[in-house]
């Protein structure tokens, strides 16, 4: 059996654009990358808990000099303007951009037939769909003059499976796997990939899934009620499956979507 050179896994060239809060999944695909070697921009409305986090990934890099570095950008992702000067700061920043992974995702959930399901419908579709749809355009030019670059969308499994209260949500994030699967069409010239990354179940994602305050792991037996022997999947096991698609050994994968969940489409 052929055996990959150990740098085909390693990122230290490449500058990754990641967007969305600091959750416990894009927390561990930044220290991931960074461990890699790769630099990484680090994109959402909360710079205050944003720049925290990118000052713990430059104080590991003080330890490792092998690790990539980390800048927070402060933007509101529904805004062009922001988009484009954050993606501009980003390459300043690193000279260059090689990879932009979308982890900006909302977890709102209601039930369609109530009253105030369509309050939050605008939003819902800024975020989960047009935020990540404007900066793919504003970025694909830094990744098709590199004839390597990587999109990467996250969404949640339990999007794709027909889960209750969560309709708008699958609407608005879902349209994203039939997108990346064209745009890999249109992009495969350049040699840019494009994929999703469907997560597993996270600590935010099912406590959203009520509106009363309650404990995680009584949220996790109300889902097992519904959907037996489902269990948390660890932000790490995500964060592997993004830096295997980031890195050159997964320039063979694009226009699919991708479940770290542990089978959790498949008990639902």
């Amino acid at each position: 059996m052929a055996e990959f050179p150990e740098s085909s896994f390693k990122l230290q060239d490449r500058t990754a654009i990641l967007t969305g809060p600091c959750s416990t999944y894009n927390q561990a695909i930044a220290q991931k990358l960074t461990q890699l070697g790769a630099n990484v921009a680090l994109v959402d409305r909360n710079i205050e808990k944003t720049q925290r986090f990118a000052a713990q990934l430059m104080d590991q890099r003080e330890v490792n000099e092998r690790y990539g570095r980390a800048h927070a950008i402060q933007a509101d992702l529904s805004k062009p303007h922001h988009v484009q000067d954050a993606i501009t700061k980003a390459a300043e920043t690193f000279g260059g951009i090689d990879v932009f992974i979308d982890g900006l995702m909302t977890t709102i959930v209601s039930p369609f037939k109530a009253p105030s399901a369509l309050d939050e419908l605008d939003r819902l579709i800024d975020v989960n769909l047009r935020s990540p749809i404007l900066f793919t355009h504003g970025v694909m030019r830094f990744l098709e003059s590199r004839k390597r670059g990587r999109v990467i969308y996250l969404l949640h499994d339990l999007a794709r499976t027909g889960f209750g209260n969560n309709s708008l949500l699958a609407a608005t994030r879902t349209g994203l796997t039939q997108f990346a699967k064209t745009l890999a069409r249109e992009a495969a010239a350049a040699n840019v990939t494009v994929n999703c990354v469907a997560l597993g179940l996270t600590e935010e994602f099912i406590l959203a899934q009520h509106e009363e305050t309650i404990s995680v792991q009584a949220a996790q037996d109300k889902l097992a009620a519904e959907i037996p022997h489902a269990t948390l999947t660890e932000p790490e096991r995500m964060a592997n499956l993004v830096a295997f698609l980031a890195s050159p050994l997964g320039a063979g994968i694009t226009g699919q979507t991708i479940a770290v969940s542990q089978g959790l489409s498949l008990l639902g």
